[in-house]
């Protein structure tokens, strides 16, 4: 997939927002388990808690600092983590758990944490190691008895380490459901998006003469997008037909007007100007015939699906160019590709290739070499035919003249001088190559590359 594919935007479209999905989920669940995770700690914390007011409020005036047994070892060791510190604010009495060590521990409201209904307030404090405390406390309030306050911690480790724990498992779970949402949007666009993978065939096979319409059945969604292209490959149709038939009616209105005044001139007595109309008939026929050949041509390539096979076009020139050139005993050969197609009418690579051919056997001494192979240019298949012959070749000045109209390098041999320019405008019309080179054979070589279809292209392009 490239940057400007369907299939990308719609597979990065949606990653983007199952990443979002997915980074937001995992947020608000793991702010839910810390807030859960603390619930639960505070719980203990608050049974501790009750404990110690319980103890309070039921022991003597002089023994309401030092409460009895918690049932927990952890606030009898030095340090633990785990305290507990009781504060008479009316007086200057003090006691706190032997874990304590000697040290005190901070108060909540001198933290400027508020306080909660019922007067607790819980948040963290820095414990007497530096180590970090989740904290609840509460003030008691018993008239003449006095005012306390309770405050009972335990090491946040606790929490830290299950939220941790849950991060990491969060993360693994998200990052594996990711992975599976991505292959699944993955195969889903690629699933969706094939029934184009589908017309873009079907296309290929149109231009390549295989079928005339796209397949029936296609998803709901495409069968509007499909139906249009029918219609367009149609009226692309119809459009070449009419100008079809305006080439020959125009063709037909201008060469009977000229007939009529080549007929008037040769009635004529003999002039220099009979003569010179005569001529001018001839250039004007063979302009005529030219630039109609040229319209022709140009409304063919515009037609969709329109093939030819080679070789047994090559073939059928070989044995009529046998018989044309029989004085000659010239020896013909053909070795041409029998899987390329090429991508035009019939007519029209009669013309370029039995110019050539034709050309070839005018100035060949013994041999003629025809060859057709698959090539690519430009990432488009083309089919390179290549006649061969062993006569005296051109030099490249000539070579270079010779594919001007009217241009012919010896008045011996007959002809026009349109043959080369015609294969020339044929084949620029096809969007093809001409070129002239020495031959290994000796003489002259045609090189004539025009567009072509071929299966097993891989085998044969090196």
């Amino acid at each position: 997939m490239t940057t400007r594919s369907l299939a990308f935007r719609l597979f990065v479209a949606a990653a983007a927002w199952i990443v979002v999905v997915l980074v937001v989920a995992g947020v608000v669940l793991l702010s839910f388990y810390q807030h859960a995770t603390e619930r639960a700690f505070d719980e203990r914390l608050h049974v501790y808690l009750k404990t110690l007011v319980a103890d309070i409020a039921g022991a003597d005036v002089g023994d309401r600092t030092a409460p009895g047994a918690m049932g927990e070892p952890r606030f009898e060791l030095p340090l633990s983590g785990w305290y507990w510190q009781i504060t008479r604010l009316d007086k200057p009495e003090s006691n706190g758990s032997k874990s304590l060590f000697e040290a005190t521990l901070p108060s909540l409201a001198d933290l400027d944490i508020p306080d909660e209904p019922g007067g607790v307030r819980e948040g963290y404090i820095k414990g007497p190691d530096d180590r970090r405390l989740r904290a609840v406390e509460r003030l008691i309030d018993l008239g003449e008895d006095g005012r306390y306050r309770v405050t009972l911690a335990g090491a946040a480790d606790e929490i830290d380490s299950d939220i941790a724990d849950f991060q990491y498992a969060l993360l693994l779970t998200f990052t594996a459901l990711g992975v599976g949402l991505l292959a699944a949007i993955f195969l889903q666009v690629r699933f969706g998006l094939r029934p184009l993978n589908r017309i873009s065939g079907a296309l290929a096979a149109m231009r390549a003469g295989q079928a005339t319409k796209l397949p029936p059945d296609l998803p709901d969604e495409i069968v509007p997008l499909a139906r249009e292209l029918d219609a367009l490959v149609d009226a692309n149709r119809e459009v070449v037909e009419r100008a079809r038939t305006h080439v020959g009616n125009l063709a037909h209105a201008l060469k009977t007007p000229l007939s009529v005044i080549a007929n008037e001139a040769g009635s004529a007595p003999a002039s220099p100007l009979a003569e010179q109309v005569q001529r001018q008939v001839v250039v004007m026929r063979t302009q005529i015939d030219h630039h109609l050949q040229r319209a022709r041509i140009a409304a063919a390539v515009s037609v969709v699906g329109t093939v030819t096979e080679i070789a047994p076009v090559v073939d059928g020139l070989v044995r009529a160019m046998e018989k044309i050139h029989a004085a000659k005993r010239l020896k013909i050969k053909a070795q041409i590709d029998p899987s390329l197609r090429f991508r035009g009418e019939k007519q029209d690579i009669e013309e370029m290739t039995g110019n050539l051919i034709d050309n070839a056997c005018k100035w060949a001494i013994s041999e003629v070499a025809v060859r057709a192979d698959p090539i690519q240019i430009d990432g488009a298949v083309f089919a390179r035919i290549t006649i061969d012959d062993d006569g005296p070749g051109l030099s490249p000045e000539e070579r270079a003249a010779a594919g001007q109209r009217g241009k012919r390098l010896d008045e011996t041999k007959p002809g026009t001088g349109l043959g080369l320019a015609i294969v020339q405008d044929l084949v620029s019309l096809y969007g093809g190559r001409f070129a002239l080179d020495e031959a290994p054979i000796g003489g002259l070589r045609a090189m004539l590359d025009i567009p072509a279809l071929q299966a097993r292209i891989g085998a044969h392009i090196g």
